[in-house]
């Protein structure tokens, strides 16, 4: 794979990340801004590290609203304990592995459940997860996020401020450029040369910057690292365009922009107002609560006889002498504490936090809560649909590629088993399929009758309803002995009736014809 991909000596991975860098200074500008606002850690100013001190919002909204959407999204996606994507098998491949047998189907889909389920353990083991969710909240306050999911390493993200991407114009990326700072230390024996300057080498603590460079070429992603303008032996990579391991990701999608826009931009009018105001009434509030005693100029009161007198004392003085400064604006800051109400109500909505949109009422109902939540969730779906489409098949096939690398994967024919996302589009999923088999055998039995069950194999049935449901039975099926059994201990059951019936009977007769003689 490797050997195919012909890369100079010194290459310009660094000149073209600088270059790329340089036209997108409104992108990372107008992200920064949105970070400040909510979460500041999500795209700190240029050249802050883990020491730095990041700018504190006078709000909490805008971050909690950043974190519940994040939440919510993520749960969507990927939802922990069963699968978001189906495996489908080409028809023909399919024909010719079942034949004739049609018991074989439920074998094969079985099988492809199983595929599936190693699929999810494959995605969430590991940090695998936390990348994910870190990755959904980048894109809903930065607006875009490269993920890279290597075969044989853990995923990870890299920030806006740490990649550069350019897209043709109808969206798809044709070249990436991720930059990383790491320390020398951690590199390999053979790169570590090569990060080093000097006659006398560098300590271990000391950083090295990483560049790597992708590109498409005709249907192929390609890619190399490099450092200090030289090739990183044995960083060249090679892909199938759709297989990529770097996933360039946005959060809205618009004609001819090489970045995307995020959710919290825009939002950023509201927010700001918001951050505005919540300044201004902490400021107030802080003024309001210091208190302020005035003495009248060539007052007959004994100030400090006053500072000095217990609770209780009488002290000899004139009450208009001493009066208490007082910030007359209370009436001034209901209308800014009804405007803050306001717009804290709308970015609740925008955000998803149901506990914001519920009206202030004392009986609120739970249907009420649930169709407002319903209407809130509906709101997000075209923004589901831009995720669902770039991130999720992505996804799934980087899982395929670890399984074929651990040999956890059939060997098949390129295309025949295709993954099918389900989340969100109740169409595609098993829960439609398995309620279209329910009506099936409803309208059977109101048709035919209970005859009409005869017709089928309930073994093969159970094992329908069991791939449907995404539950192994495997160990709780009886075994045919068991049912040999059952079946043998029934008919001595109903022999034993048969018999002591008659039996029964004749004695009762025996007994009564005794009594009557």
């Amino acid at each position: 794979m490797a050997d195919d991909i012909q890369v100079e000596g010194t290459v310009n991975a660094k000149e073209r990340f600088e270059k790329l860098d340089s036209m997108r200074d409104q992108v990372t500008d107008r992200a920064r801004q949105a970070a400040d606002i909510t979460i500041p850690a999500m795209l700190p100013p240029e050249g802050n590290d883990e020491n730095s001190t990041l700018p504190q919002p006078y709000q909490s909204l805008g971050a909690r609203g950043v974190n519940n959407l994040t939440s919510k999204l993520r749960l969507s996606l990927f939802p922990p304990g069963q699968p978001f994507f189906r495996f489908l098998m080409e028809n023909d491949t399919k024909d010719l592995i079942v034949g004739a047998d049609p018991k074989a189907k439920v074998k094969v889909d079985k099988g492809l459940l199983d595929l599936e389920n190693s699929a999810m353990e494959e995605l969430e083991q590991g940090t695998e997860s936390v990348i994910l969710h870190s990755a959904i909240k980048q894109l809903v306050v930065v607006g875009n996020v490269l993920l890279h999911m290597p075969t044989e390493a853990m995923s990870r993200i890299f920030r806006l401020n740490n990649y550069v991407v350019v897209r043709d114009p109808t969206g798809n990326w044709y070249e990436i450029v991720a930059r990383e700072e790491v320390h020398i230390s951690t590199l390999p024996e053979d790169t570590r040369p090569l990060a080093e300057t000097g006659t006398d080498g560098r300590k271990g603590d000391e950083i090295a910057t990483i560049f790597t460079h992708v590109k498409k070429v005709g249907n192929k992603a390609e890619w190399y690292q490099s450092v200090n303008d030289k090739l990183v032996p044995g960083s060249e990579g090679k892909s199938d365009y759709d297989d990529c391991p770097y996933i360039p990701l946005r959060w809205s999608a618009l004609e001819n922009e090489n970045y995307g826009r995020s959710h919290v931009e825009e939002y950023i009018g509201d927010l700001r107002s918001l951050e505005d105001i919540s300044k201004s009434l902490v400021q107030w509030a802080l003024a309001a609560s210091k208190v302020i005693y005035l003495d009248r100029p060539n007052s007959s009161t004994d100030i400090e006889a006053i500072q000095d007198a217990e609770s209780g004392d009488f002290v000899e003085g004139n009450e208009e002498d001493i009066g208490v400064l007082a910030l007359e604006k209370f009436a001034d800051f209901q209308v800014v504490k009804a405007q803050s109400d306001d717009i804290t109500l709308r970015l609740s909505h925008a955000f998803l936090l149901q506990s914001g949109t519920v009206r202030n009422a004392e009986r609120v109902t739970a249907v009420e809560i649930r169709e407002m939540a319903q209407e809130l969730e509906d709101a997000l779906g075209g923004v589901y649909t831009v995720l669902a489409a770039d991130l999720q098949p992505r996804v799934v096939r980087r899982l395929i590629a670890r399984l074929k690398k651990k040999g956890k994967f059939p060997q098949l024919p390129k295309g025949a088993i295709k993954p099918i996302v389900v989340t969100g589009f109740d169409a595609l999923g098993r829960g439609h399929e398995l309620n279209k088999l329910r009506t099936y055998f409803a309208d059977g039995v109101q048709i035919f009758g209970e005859v009409f069950l005869n017709e089928f194999d309930p073994g093969a049935v159970s094992e329908v309803l069991a791939t449907q449901h995404n539950v192994d039975v495997s160990g709780l099926r009886k075994t045919d002995e068991q049912k040999t059994a059952e079946l043998e201990q029934a008919s001595q059951a109903q022999l034993v009736d048969k018999t002591a019936g008659p039996i029964a009977g004749a004695a009762a007769k025996g007994m009564a014809d005794q009594i009557n003689q």
